[in-house]
């Protein structure tokens, strides 16, 4: 399409500044014409022999001298196959495109399948040894893990982080800074465990004394892991700043070694939360006993049978044991 110097289509009249298959026309005779050029002046009837008048209100009267009148006018045939010719360029050119997009996500998404923790699909797996109730139970915890570890919060810090130019990333103080906050955001794991909930007011407290410390060490390097903190100089700088220089090697023997499956880590995580670790240790301090000890240890070994079945579940035997 072009722009002339005419400003009147010339099939019916009305204003019109853009020629069409080489005439100046309106929208609706160019849409006209591209519908029933090709289906030629047969297909159409006139019942006035052919001396219609075409205008803007007798333009869909008749279609055998609106098309006539197209033809006389100059409209070109050929023009519209070039077109077509051009938009199915286009339209295999963006197709091809899609199917590549296409193909690619298929291929990412099945790569990240393989990655993932299949939890939509756990109940349909016929291998399993887990009854309903402790693949919910297993679900539950795992999305406990997710919204109130703080995996979130060492996500943020660390896109924070790498939007700065690489000479300001994670110093000291910033690291220090988010070292406090991923520790005092532990305890979240055990107020919003249900099992630990439904104990007394007495033994959540003795527990939370307890096995904050062994808790917070192992889910804090998890999640230093998981955000890809334990690959930065920078962080066993600080850790041995904070602490003493002999610390970064135990620092960085445990970066390998704690590359463990996600889930095992969130089930481990709770079966230490309800460990009564002070009755085999030692100390010059009396300790405070839990009043219902059976409670806590029911909690304790429904976690740690539900560890080992995910083992066999999805690993085999030998695996599980070592």
């Amino acid at each position: 399409q072009s722009l002339p110097a005419s400003t009147k289509c010339q099939i019916c009249g009305v204003p019109a500044i853009f020629s069409f298959y080489s005439v100046i026309s309106c929208n609706p005779c160019k849409m006209f014409f591209k519908r029933n050029a090709e289906l030629g002046q047969e297909a159409f009837k006139c019942d006035s022999n052919g001396n219609c008048e075409i205008n803007i209100n007798t333009r869909h009267v008749c279609s055998s001298c609106r098309l006539r009148k197209c033809f006389t006018s100059g409209m070109k045939i050929e023009m519209i196959r070039s077109s077509y010719s051009q938009s199915n360029q286009i339209k295999r050119k963006r197709n091809k495109i899609g199917n590549l997009t296409e193909t690619t996500c298929t291929a990412v998404c099945r790569l990240n399948e393989l990655e993932q923790f299949p939890t939509l699909n756990l109940l349909r797996s016929d291998v399993s040894t887990l009854t309903v109730e402790q693949w919910n139970l297993l679900s539950n915890l795992s999305h406990c893990y997710d919204e109130h570890s703080g995996v979130t919060l060492g996500e943020r810090f660390m896109n924070e982080q790498m939007s700065l130019p690489p000479k300001l990333r994670l110093k000291s103080g910033a690291l220090i800074r988010y070292f406090k906050d991923s520790m005092e955001g532990t305890q979240l794991l055990y107020k919003n465990n249900q099992d630990f909930l439904s104990l007394s007011a007495n033994d959540r407290s003795v527990l939370l004394n307890n096995t904050i410390k062994y808790t917070t060490g192992l889910s804090t390097n998890f999640i230093y892991h998981l955000i890809g903190l334990l690959s930065y100089p920078a962080f066993y700088y600080t850790v041995a700043l904070i602490t003493h220089p002999s610390i970064e090697p135990a620092a960085k023997c445990l970066a390998k070694i704690i590359q463990f499956d996600i889930i095992v880590m969130k089930l481990f995580l709770a079966i230490v939360s309800f460990s009564t670790i002070n009755y085999t240790t030692y100390s010059n301090i009396p300790p405070i006993n839990v009043l219902n000890i059976k409670q806590v240890l029911d909690i304790q070994d429904k976690y740690i049978e539900l560890l080992w079945r995910y083992l066999l579940y999805k690993y085999n035997y030998a695996q599980a044991v070592l």
